[in-house]
């Protein structure tokens, strides 16, 4: 048995699923090959358990745009540190940041401060709930596993109650008919309709446009959740980039650069009804993440190239990746922007379509680089990176050529099949 499972074996005894966030849950990777736990870390890359280092793709589920260990916030950090980390009152960089905030983020007028994504989609909806005087949620994608956002995901919604269900509605990306069904089939009973401005899709016809135009026809508040596309599509975040503009956004991530800090902003006219919304917790004000976010922010209008580098950086990589996958005939596509690629398998068979990841996985793995399905492009990689990358999917792809039945491919795997990721929340 070696060190990765030994590592897991004690780890299941007392951390469920031996992990705390379901993007790091170990056996959706190939258990016996993939780095379990992580040592250490610097720009770039990280250092397991076993002393390997490996090249990320992954940048801790996106935070990391300047890398680990970045030393000019750091140093920031460090030097807060010996001012305190968290007040009895308001600290004052936070009045610091709602200002640089609104200088930077088209519709930035008010903030409020918390630490995890969930607390503000959470404190962003009711806000809209108790704006509007109406309980349902129109929802598109992800925001986080609070009962009111995960009711509606079959194998991710264990111990929330059923009731729920008849207050939040998903609606389709790409589909502004199907968000006015929702309208219609609940006219004047949605208050919040919340999405991601883009992901693995595009918007197409003046998508996040119409979004707007429907939800404020029917009387309801339209809430970005721009934990990914935050300061990655453009210093702005995704309204910026595809200048739509909403009543509330919900930043985290890379804001701060590894550091918890996550933000609720929007319109005056609504954030100052937040007085009458309790949202509130005691590391409101975190010191740490609201001084990483300043430095964070400041370097990256100090730098001014920082979101169109992540852009050409992973497109070139998503064009290339593309190019090998089709000269070799894998049943593999990124898709998405350059700061965030994510892989398409078309394998229609599940089992099978894990398997051909699973091989994926393993081989980068075994050449030293975290990959997945999602992956973020940071500031931090360089061209040399993407390339040395690229090189080893050239050597995967040139083993894979030949394979026409990729369920043998589970014979060539040095451990287990990657699980689904829904058998874990």
């Amino acid at each position: 048995m070696n060190k990765k499972l030994k590592y897991l074996q004690s780890a299941k005894k007392f951390i469920p699923s031996a992990a705390q966030t379901l993007s790091k849950y170990p056996e959706q990777y190939v258990i016996g090959v993939t780095p379990v736990a992580i040592t250490r870390a610097r720009g770039a890359y990280l250092w397991d358990i076993e002393g390997r280092k490996y090249l990320d793709l992954v940048l801790a589920l996106g935070p990391m745009i300047f890398g680990y260990a970045n030393p000019r916030i750091d140093r920031a950090v460090k030097k807060q540190i010996a001012r305190g980390t968290i007040y009895s009152l308001p600290a004052a960089k936070e009045l610091e940041l709602a200002q640089l905030l609104s200088a930077v983020v088209p519709g930035a007028e008010m903030s409020r401060f918390l630490l995890s994504g969930n607390e503000a989609t959470s404190g962003a909806v009711r806000l809209a709930r108790h704006i509007t005087g109406r309980d349902h949620v129109a929802k598109c994608g992800y925001h986080g596993f609070q009962d009111w956002s995960i009711c509606t995901k079959e194998g991710r919604n264990a111990g929330v109650p059923k009731i729920l269900k008849k207050l939040t509605h998903d609606f389709i990306y790409n589909d502004p008919g199907s968000l006015e069904k929702l309208f219609r089939k609940y006219p004047k009973q949605i208050g919040a309709v919340i999405l991601e401005p883009a992901s693995s899709e595009k918007p197409n016809d003046r998508f996040l446009q119409k979004i707007k135009a429907i939800t404020h026809r029917h009387g309801a508040l339209l809430i970005f959740d721009e934990m990914v596309t935050g300061f990655r599509w453009s210093l702005g975040g995704a309204q910026e980039y595809y200048r739509v503009i909403p009543d509330l956004t919900c930043f985290g991530k890379a804001i701060s650069n590894g550091y918890p800090l996550s933000v609720i902003t929007g319109h005056a006219k609504f954030m100052k009804k937040m007085d009458e919304v309790f949202v509130s917790t005691t590391f409101g004000g975190y010191t740490l993440g609201i001084t990483a976010a300043i430095e964070t922010i400041k370097m990256m209008r100090s730098l001014g190239n920082v979101q169109r580098q992540m852009h050409k950086l992973g497109n070139y990589f998503i064009k290339e990746f593309n190019k090998i996958a089709e000269q070799n005939q894998l049943p593999a596509r990124l898709t998405g922007y350059g700061p965030h690629p994510i892989m398409k398998v078309t394998i229609a068979n599940d089992y099978e379509a894990r398997i051909f990841k699973s091989y994926l996985y393993q081989e980068f793995n075994r050449r030293g680089i975290l990959f997945s399905a999602s992956l973020m492009i940071g500031y931090v990689h360089k061209k040399s990176d993407i390339n040395s990358v690229l090189k080893a999917f050239r050597e995967i792809a040139s083993a894979l050529k030949n394979h026409h039945d990729y369920k043998y491919l589970k014979s060539a795997l040095q451990g287990q099949v990657a699980a689904p990721r829904n058998v874990r929340a």
